[in-house]
């Protein structure tokens, strides 16, 4: 199957046709990249780049040819300017080879591989690490949504972000934010799996009870709340976060 150009005029390279992971050994930080692109009617000489980010952190590799793929040596491929493997991205982009380097296709936001779970699974929510200096959290809405949490607000902030307080007052909140976001922007399709936010009103749709589908625009700010309200209470009643809450909440006997 060839895949064809987007309206953009760049060619959109499929998640499915890239696979990232990191590995640590005695020398750090290091990653390996499985890249699908003879299917994309590509010049054969175009350039292949893989880049690695983290909110400001970023680090760039080159990866050959589209016709003659060559993944740089595994110590050039260490994550050097990274402390830990937690919330980094991959982008691919493939350009002309020329001076200019116009880019001809690209995929972003690719995470890593978790091989103990389900491929197909993707974490809508990606929880990373950040300088937050007083705020414990934060959603990052700059392109698609992340959790960020205070890394130096607790000795092991990814224990923090799992704690049952942490989920039950942080996550209805993070789900607002995030639909009350898209609704905002006018997009109401649900079925598009390339597009963050038609993935996040399907969540939303799923929730026990929902309507199908949010309400059109023409309904009126109004009734996109009040979709988003029963979003996010669905989603609350789902998980029991009330009770799950008052468990943890609760002081133990003898304190």
């Amino acid at each position: 199957m060839i895949r064809r150009l987007n309206y953009t005029g760049r060619v959109k390279i499929f998640r499915s046709d890239v696979r990232m992971a990191t590995h640590e050994s005695k020398d750090g930080l290091s990653f390996d990249a499985q890249v699908r692109l003879l299917d994309y009617a590509l010049p054969a000489e175009a350039l292949v780049f893989v880049e690695a980010y983290r909110q400001t952190t970023w680090m760039r590799f080159p990866f050959g040819t589209v016709a003659n793929l060559q993944p740089p040596p595994s110590e050039q491929r260490r994550l050097s300017e990274f402390d830990s493997p937690e919330g980094i991205l991959f982008r691919v982009k493939v350009t002309q080879a020329q001076d200019e380097h116009i880019l001809l296709a690209a995929a972003d936001r690719i995470p890593l591989a978790e091989p103990d779970k389900d491929a197909d699974k993707e974490s809508l929510l990606p929880v990373v690490p950040a300088e937050l200096g007083d705020e414990l959290w934060r959603v990052d809405l700059d392109d698609e949504p992340r959790l960020l949490v205070n890394k130096s607000a607790t000795s092991d902030w990814q224990q923090l972000a799992l704690s049952p307080v942490f989920v039950s007052l942080v996550y209805p909140s993070a789900l607002r934010q995030v639909l009350n976001n898209v609704l905002a922007s006018g997009h109401r399709d649900t079925e598009d799996d390339t597009d963050w936010r038609s993935k996040w009103l399907r969540f939303a749709s799923l929730q026990p009870g929902m309507d199908p589908e949010p309400p059109p625009k023409e309904d009126g700010e109004e009734a996109a709340l009040h979709w988003v309200d029963d979003a996010v209470a669905a989603f609350a009643k789902k998980l029991t976060l009330r009770d799950k809450f008052t468990e943890a909440w609760q002081p133990k006997e003898g304190k």
